[in-house]
C-alpha cells in the first residue's frame, strides 16, 4: 500500500491542472457541409501586413499592385455581391462559357451554363448562405493568365456550421479585357478540432516542476507532444537520493465527456485514470486505476492556485483494495528555475 500511496501521489501530482484559469475556452465547432457544391472563386481585400525592409534593416513600401491585379479583385468583389444576392446568372457570368469547376468533393461542372444551373439549385435550397472570401495570392504566369489562391467561407442556415474550402482560381484576361476564371479548383480543409484551444489553458504546464518533501523529491517535465493535441509529462521519484519510480502521464481534452482527461503509466507497471473538475479557486481530480500488484485503487487529488511558479497538492479519499488510508498531507509544489546555458 505504501508503494500505491508514493505512486498515486507522484502520478496524480503531475496530473495538476491550473487552478488560476479562468472559464474554459468554448470548442471551435467542426467546418462542416452547407450543403454547397456552388462555383465560388475568391477575393477579399488583404489585411495590411508589415512593411518590407531592406538588408539593412530600413522598412520600405510595399509594391504597388498592378492595374491587372486591381481588375481580377474587382471581379471578385463583384462575385461576392452576385453571390450573397443569390442572383445565379450575375454569378455564372464571372466565368468563361467553357469554364471548369471541380468543388471539394471532387464533382465537376463543364461549362457556364452548368455552373449556372448548380447555383440555381443550390440558392434554393440555401436562401440565407452568404459567401465570405479570402484572397492568399495572386500571381500572373502569363500577361493575360492570373492564378488565384486562397480559401472561402459558405454560411448556410442558422442550423449548420460554415464550410471552409481552400481553391486555385484561373483567371484569363478575355479579348474585351474583361477578367473571366476559366478554372476552379476546390479542396477540403480539415475540420478545426478543439483540443489544441483547450490544451492552451495549460500552457502553465510547460517546462519543469519539483515538489521536494523531507524524505522524497518529484521531478516532472512537461511538453507538447502529437502536433499539440496531448500534453506528456514524464515524472521522475527519489527518496532519499534513489530513484524508486518514474513514468509518464498524458493530459488531453475529452470531446465527448466535455473535460479534461489525465492517463498515468509508472515503471512498475501500475496504471489510472480520471477527469477533472473545477471547485472555487481548485481544480479537483478523482482518478481510479489498478496498482501493479493489480488491485483496484482510487483517489481525489485536489490542486489550489498559490501563484504563477505555486501550488499546493492534497490526495484524499484513498482507497487501495478497498481499505482506506489516511489523506495525504499539503505539499507545495514550484517551478523549477530555467537551466543556465
Amino acid at each position: 500500500m505504501r508503494h500505491f500511496a508514493v505512486c498515486t501521489m507522484a502520478g496524480f501530482l503531475v496530473a495538476s491542472i491550473n487552478p488560476n484559469v479562468g472559464g474554459q475556452d468554448t470548442p471551435k465547432k467542426p467546418a462542416a457541409k452547407s450543403g454547397t457544391q456552388a462555383a465560388v472563386k475568391a477575393t477579399e481585400k488583404p489585411a495590411t501586413g508589415q512593411p518590407n525592409s531592406t538588408a539593412a534593416g530600413q522598412a520600405i513600401a510595399p509594391a504597388a499592385k498592378s492595374a491587372d491585379e486591381i481588375a481580377v479583385r474587382q471581379t471578385g468583389d463583384t462575385f461576392v455581391t452576385a453571390f450573397n444576392r443569390a442572383d445565379a446568372k450575375a454569378t455564372s457570368e464571372h466565368y468563361t462559357t467553357d469554364a471548369e469547376y471541380i468543388d471539394d468533393t471532387g464533382r465537376l461542372l463543364q461549362g457556364r451554363s452548368a455552373i449556372e444551373e448548380s447555383l440555381k439549385s443550390f440558392f434554393e435550397a440555401n436562401p440565407d448562405s452568404k459567401l465570405v472570401l479570402n484572397i492568399e495570392s495572386i500571381r500572373f504566369v502569363e500577361p493575360s493568365v492570373a492564378i488565384e489562391d486562397g480559401t472561402t467561407t459558405v454560411t448556410g442556415s442558422k442550423d449548420l456550421p460554415a464550410h471552409v474550402s481552400r481553391y486555385v482560381v484561373v483567371h484569363v484576361k478575355s479579348s474585351g479585357n474583361k477578367w473571366l476564371v476559366a478554372s476552379v479548383r476546390e479542396t477540403a480543409v480539415k475540420p478545426l478540432r478543439q483540443h489544441k484551444t483547450k490544451l492552451r489553458q495549460l500552457d502553465w504546464m510547460l517546462g519543469e516542476w519539483v515538489h521536494e518533501g523531507t524524505d522524497a523529491v518529484v521531478v516532472f517535465k512537461c511538453e507538447p507532444i502529437e502536433n499539440g493535441s496531448f500534453l506528456l509529462r514524464n515524472f521522475t521519484i527519489k527518496i532519499a537520493g534513489v530513484e524508486a519510480m518514474s513514468g509518464s502521464q498524458r493530459i488531453g481534452w475529452d470531446a465527448q465527456a466535455g473535460k479534461f482527461r489525465a492517463w498515468i503509466f509508472d515503471s512498475d507497471g501500475g496504471h489510472s485514470d480520471g477527469y477533472w473538475h473545477r471547485d472555487g479557486d481548485s481544480w479537483v481530480l478523482k482518478a481510479s486505476g489498478i496498482t501493479a500488484d493489480g488491485q483496484p485503487a482510487s483517489s481525489t487529488s485536489i490542486y489550489s492556485f498559490v501563484n504563477q511558479h505555486t501550488m499546493t497538492f492534497q490526495s484524499v479519499d484513498h482507497e487501495v483494495a478497498g481499505v482506506e488510508l489516511p489523506d495525504g498531507p499539503k505539499v507545495t509544489i514550484v517551478r523549477h528555475p530555467p537551466r543556465p546555458e
